[in-house]
Order: C-alpha cells, then sequence, then structure tokens
C-alpha cells in the first residue's frame, strides 16, 4: 500500500494564499486610489501676472488721454498660463474659444477687423511691452486678454471599494469630479495702457467616471466647464460692449478720431 505524503500546504491556507495574492493587486490599486482621492488639478492663466510680473507693485500709469482711431483693430488673445502640460487646455480649444468673442464686437461698424492671437505670441510675464510688439506685428490697436482659474478637485466616492477590488469595475462609479471655472476678459487700448472694458463669467461642473474613463471624462468636463463659462462671459462682454459704444463718446478720458460721415450713435449692424 502506497501512503501519500501530506500537503504540505493545507486546503485552507491554500485558498487563503490564493485570495490574498488575487487581491493584492486591487489592493494596491485601492491605496493609490486613496492618495488620489484628495488630488487637486489647477491650471491659472493670471492676468496681473503677466502684466505685471515680480514683487513689486506696479507703477502708476501716467493719466493720458486715449485716442481711438475708428474704427479700430481688435486682437483676442490668452493669458500665459502655468498649467501642466496634461492638464492644459489645447490651443485648438482656446483658438475656438476665442473666436466666440468675436461675437461680442463683430456687429459694431466702430470695430475694422478681430485677430485671435496664437498663444505663443504672448510670454509669461511680458507685461505691456510684449503686447506692444505683438500689436505692432499685427497692426493691433485693442487688446482682448482672456485670464482664467480652473481648479478641478477628484475624490473617490462611496462605490470606490467595490470598484477598486473588481466588483463591477465597468458598471460602478469609482471617482468624482468637481471642475470650478473661473473666466475675465480684459479689454485694454495699446498705446495709453488703459482698460476699456471688463467681463467676466463662471462654471461649477460635477461628474463620476470610472478609474478606467477618468482621465478623459474629467478632460472633457473642464472643456465643457471653459464653454459654459465662456457663455456667461460673452453675455456679459456684449453688454459692456453696449456700454462702452453710448459712454465713450461722452468721456473726456477718450478721444474718437472718427473717419468722414462716420456717427458714433450707428446702432451695431
Amino acid at each position: 500500500m502506497t501512503t501519500r505524503a501530506p500537503d504540505p500546504t493545507p486546503p485552507n491556507r491554500l485558498r487563503l494564499a490564493t485570495l490574498a495574492a488575487l487581491l493584492a493587486p486591487a489592493g494596491l490599486l485601492g491605496a493609490c486610489a486613496a492618495m488620489d482621492a484628495k488630488s487637486q488639478q489647477r491650471q491659472v492663466a493670471s492676468l496681473l501676472a503677466f502684466l505685471y510680473p515680480g514683487k513689486e507693485p506696479p507703477a502708476a500709469l501716467p493719466e493720458v488721454q486715449t485716442v481711438l482711431n475708428v474704427p479700430f483693430r481688435v486682437g483676442i488673445a490668452f493669458v500665459p498660463d502655468t498649467s501642466d502640460a496634461v492638464f492644459r487646455l489645447a490651443e485648438a480649444e482656446r483658438q475656438r474659444l476665442a473666436d466666440r468673442v468675436r461675437t461680442a464686437f463683430r456687429d459694431y461698424p466702430f470695430i475694422r477687423e478681430i485677430e485671435i492671437v496664437p498663444s505663443t505670441f504672448l510670454q509669461a510675464g511680458g507685461g505691456f511691452e510684449n503686447l506692444d510688439r505683438v500689436a505692432a506685428l499685427l497692426r493691433l490697436d485693442v487688446v482682448v486678454l482672456v485670464s482664467f482659474d480652473q481648479v478641478q478637485h477628484a475624490g473617490a466616492n462611496r462605490w470606490s471599494f467595490l470598484y477598486w477590488t473588481g466588483v463591477g469595475a465597468y458598471l460602478v462609479e469609482g471617482d468624482q469630479y468637481d471642475i470650478l471655472t473661473a473666466l475675465e476678459v480684459s479689454v485694454f487700448d495699446v498705446k495709453s495702457r488703459r482698460l476699456l472694458m471688463h467681463a467676466g463669467g463662471r462654471s461649477t461642473i460635477k461628474g463620476e467616471a470610472t478609474w478606467v474613463g477618468f482621465a478623459e471624462r474629467s478632460r472633457a468636463a473642464r472643456t465643457a466647464s471653459f464653454e459654459k463659462a465662456f457663455d456667461e462671459m460673452t453675455t456679459a462682454l456684449q453688454r459692456e460692449v453696449a456700454a462702452f459704444r453710448e459712454r465713450a463718446p461722452r468721456d473726456p478720458s477718450i478721444r474718437l478720431v472718427l473717419p468722414p460721415g462716420y456717427n458714433p450713435g450707428t446702432p451695431p449692424r
């Protein structure tokens, strides 16, 4: 009779070891999820940091009269930002969103042309000197600077444990995000450096996505948040442009040089 040697690993211990081996990656992923749950990403394009770099307070601008030769050329540009390349709003999206600012200006007869300035034309901390060079190159009289601050908070929701242990990985939402966007447009006369108009927009978007699709969906949500903020900003800017048309002819700090036969009260086209 042949006696079989005893199994060095009892069945219960074998099952426990196998289960531990299977759950170990999930545990590691769960730990990663916990670490990422408090993550925050932010992209900032600060108008003040661009126009007035450094820690010293800006010198007061001299009181000079702003001379606007009507009709004038307008440039629209995004202020340089400090975003990570992965998180950064793509240049194609910037150009498309900047094109929407045209709607606030294009129907007014005091605007000759509207030029969208590539982001590469502006340098971080370039200041008004940078604007002077861009305006000379593109023959601009007025520049619209788009600045923003967007924050994304990401965290694990109550279903994250089920997701990370492999139960319903593609059916149960694993992470959630809140995206807050503040957007401003500031319209400057290049020569006098006077702020002519100003408008802003805000947006908050909340959403959820599994870990596998989180990066893609959160990126789409960031763009959607910019869209919503631009919608609000464009409406506000349209009101501001209409108000500027009314007040500019009566403002003693602004002198409009009008072509023969031009009526500054001409309504939008």
